[in-house]
């Protein structure tokens, strides 16, 4: 375990050196979460646990071979007399007993292999707890991802909606001395710039959150610059429900782990069902012991064998309520599975419902972005000639950034949604 925890260690202190200055793609990302984030290793040490329970409760099914040494000091001891023979000891004072023993259970009517059953049966729960850890990371660190991908292209967009308020403004200056235009045109122009930096401020504190929550995630040290590499370009997807929930029962591993606790469960019953059960076990011993006449002091070689069988005839209904307890388990996992099955069937549809509206709001988006562009041209050339004033032009360049940005949340909407259909179904987005 502590070989494994600093193996652990130094594999994240090699990988964090490196994190600041590479560009982290979404698969890298997830390659390299997958070998830092100490929440799996913690899965991955609880599986290790119980798979060495498991190896544990098999040993019981081999004999159980101690060294046994004992020594006792009596007194007063036992003397017989005879009569011109004089006294014979009948125990040493000094009794030593040093002897290899060596026990079996020959017979238990299954209780240890059901016992040993209903451990595996936790192994593969905590094997699937390794792939839930996976998972729900994974869809995790993708979010921020793109949430950080989303605000950098936002920050984009403002930055160019700054600088075309700054040469406006520099244009309308000109004009002010030309005069052509007012001081009120200069100054509502000033506005727009102030609240435009304003924005963008907001945004890059956004991203700072978004890429400390990110370095954290992948184990960096405070103040690490993550950078990352993406798109939101997506291939189209089916949404047909049916086929989508089948897949979704075949590879949800919250389904998964329901049914491997319904089978724990059972075992579990089982286990408490055999709690009556009788024993049979063989007992074989062989040492050194001092105390046989007539040489009480001189050790002598000396054997044991015995069968034992133990049944059980009065234990205050332990049994009983345990078989209880394990019944009533077992219809609340059977529950908790119907439970997770209408569940995944909500996530898929509502899923399915998420993907076919980010899609038409993205066409919509598109169409808004170019319209937008359209009227700031149209707005550009008939401000130059004085036929719509400078509020107008600026309305006209704050709707055309607006509709860019909601270009930009149809597009982060929809691979967000998609992301969270895989999740629904069930995809793992590693290996």
């Amino acid at each position: 375990m502590m070989k494994s925890l600093c193996a652990f260690t130094l594999t994240a202190i090699l990988l964090s050196a490196s994190y600041a200055q590479d560009t982290l793609t979404v698969d890298k990302m997830l390659k390299r979460l997958m070998q830092v984030h100490p929440a799996i290793t913690q899965a991955e040490q609880n599986s290790h646990a119980a798979e060495a329970r498991v190896l544990q409760l098999q040993s019981a099914l081999m004999p159980d071979v101690t060294t046994e040494g004992t020594y006792a000091f009596l007194a007063p001891i036992a003397k017989l007399a005879f009569p011109g023979l004089g006294e014979f000891k009948l125990f040493p004072a000094s009794n030593y007993d040093i002897h290899i023993a060596g026990r079996y259970t020959v017979y238990d009517f299954g209780k240890s292999d059901a016992t040993i059953d209903l451990s595996r049966s936790r192994v593969q729960t905590s094997q699937d707890a390794i792939e839930l850890t996976k998972t729900t990371l994974a869809y995790q660190a993708v979010r921020i991802f793109y949430a950080i991908l989303l605000l950098e292209k936002s920050i984009d967009v403002q930055n160019e909606q700054i600088e075309a308020l700054q040469q406006h403004l520099e244009s309308t200056k000109r004009r002010v001395s030309a005069g052509t235009a007012t001081s009120f045109d200069v100054l509502t122009t000033q506005v727009r710039v102030a609240a435009a930096q304003s924005q963008k401020i907001d945004l890059e504190a956004m991203e700072s959150k978004q890429r400390s929550v990110l370095a954290q995630l992948l184990g960096l040290s405070s103040g690490s610059s993550v950078k990352i590499k993406g798109d939101f370009m997506q291939q189209p997807v089916p949404l047909n429900s049916d086929s989508l929930l089948e897949a979704a029962v075949r590879q949800r591993m919250e389904l998964k782990m329901a049914k491997d606790a319904g089978m724990s469960a059972q075992l579990q019953q089982k286990v408490a069902s055999l709690g009556q059960k009788p024993s049979l076990m063989a007992n074989v011993s062989y040492g050194l012991k001092n105390g046989y006449i007539p040489n009480l002091d001189v050790l002598r070689g000396n054997w044991m064998a015995g069968i034992r069988a133990e049944l059980p005839i009065f234990d205050g209904g332990r049994t009983d309520h345990q078989q209880e307890e394990a019944r009533a388990q077992v219809l609340a996992e059977e529950a908790r599975q119907k439970d997770i099955q209408q569940q995944i069937r909500s996530d898929v549809e509502q899923a399915v419902t998420e993907v076919h509206s980010a899609a038409q709001k993205i066409a919509i988006s598109e169409i808004q972005v170019k319209q937008a562009a359209d009227a700031v041209s149209i707005a550009q050339s008939r401000y130059e000639i004085g036929t719509v004033t400078n509020l107008d032009l600026l309305d006209a360049q704050a709707t055309e950034s607006s509709a860019r940005l909601g270009n930009l949340q149809a597009l982060y909407k929809l691979v967000l949604s998609k992301y969270e259909l895989d999740r629904a179904i069930g995809v793992k987005l590693t290996e």
